[in-house]
């Protein structure tokens, strides 16, 4: 039975509190965040704290989940790995690659497990098409040559930010690592061509409304990712084209639904809209893979580097077109 705490009590807490019930090697014997209203949220047994270094002073704890806003994840990540503890942190992990190098040097030295919950890898139609891929359809598809993704959230109204986004620093930084989450599972060698990003002061460190970034792979792959908060749409989508013209398929990550498209028609050829709640499925799939990188010693850091990088490279090149440089 692994202890685990949890730092942050914020949006995505209700789905990991319900996802862990479902899991028997993981009990929350403690909770913690600032605002103690949220005391009515814990679970049964569970001890409410206001300070997570008293918490993680006080409790005899084998790992903490840390679920702030992403501008806090560096600090309150570094101190918990310095103490010894395991650490699952919140996607992104941090807001530049030199604090995510900092984190894992620190994990190393310490001799402690540093995980990134990247839970859009974990996605019930995610799963399942990687695997029909990689055991059958890649002889009827061939490999992918192009794919396409959205991923949209409804967080402008009448023209004016909800306040719980201006601390997620902007469409790209919040969807756009979902989204390479999904993609990154795929395609191992992707590589940013261009990228364009609409930022406003409002949002946390300056982030952005809206997002497209285009990507190359392999010798003639081609991609795009779009991030969006205008819309007014709450919609999360990938398409892939392959070798076979023919077919593409589609997955709805909205619905938790698998595509296959050929001309004018399309058919369904995995549904788990039924299967419950999104994103408890997608926490389900976070902490059993947490409790097998605590049990063997190992962690995601290899793949959350490669995503974590793209994800901030399209922030530096924003804007820049090598044909008109």
């Amino acid at each position: 039975m692994f202890k685990i705490g949890i730092i942050g009590m914020g949006r995505v807490y209700d789905y990991q509190i319900e996802a862990i019930r479902d899991l028997k090697e993981i009990v929350v014997p403690a909770v913690c965040d600032i605002d103690e209203e949220k005391i009515i949220k814990k679970p049964e047994r569970a001890r409410f704290y206001k300070n997570f270094h008293k918490m993680i002073k006080e409790e005899k704890l084998n790992a903490v989940v840390i679920s702030l806003p992403n501008i806090l994840h560096y600090e309150v990540a570094k101190v918990c790995l310095d103490e010894g503890l395991n650490v699952l942190i919140e996607k992104p992990a941090v807001l530049d690659i030199q604090e995510f190098k900092n984190l894992v040097k620190i994990s190393r030295k310490k001799g402690v497990i540093f995980v990134v919950a990247l839970h859009y890898y974990f996605a019930k139609e995610v799963q399942w098409f990687k695997k029909k891929y990689d055991e059958e359809l890649r002889k009827e598809l061939g490999e992918i040559t192009y794919f396409r993704a959205g991923f949209f959230d409804p967080y402008i109204e009448n023209g004016k930010l909800k306040s719980f986004a201006k601390s997620l620093n902007g469409s790209w930084i919040d969807s756009g690592i979902n989204a390479l989450s999904v993609i990154g599972r795929f395609i191992k060698d992707l590589k940013i061509s261009e990228s364009r990003l609409n930022f406003i002061k409002e949002i946390n460190r300056d982030g952005d409304t809206q997002a497209v970034v285009h990507f190359d792979f392999d010798s003639f792959g081609y991609g795009l990712i779009e991030t969006g908060w205008v819309y007014g749409i709450n919609c999360k989508l990938s398409r892939y084209r392959f070798e076979n013209p023919k077919k593409e398929i589609i997955l709805n990550h909205s619905k938790q639904q698998v595509i296959l498209k050929e001309g004018n028609e399309n058919q369904i050829i995995a549904d788990f809209s039924k299967t419950g709640n999104r994103l408890v499925n997608h926490y389900k799939g976070v902490f059993s893979d947490f409790i097998r990188h605590l049990k063997k010693g190992s962690d995601n850091v290899d793949f959350a580097y490669y995503i974590h990088h793209l994800l901030f490279d399209a922030i530096s090149i924003n804007g820049k077109i090598k044909e008109c440089s």
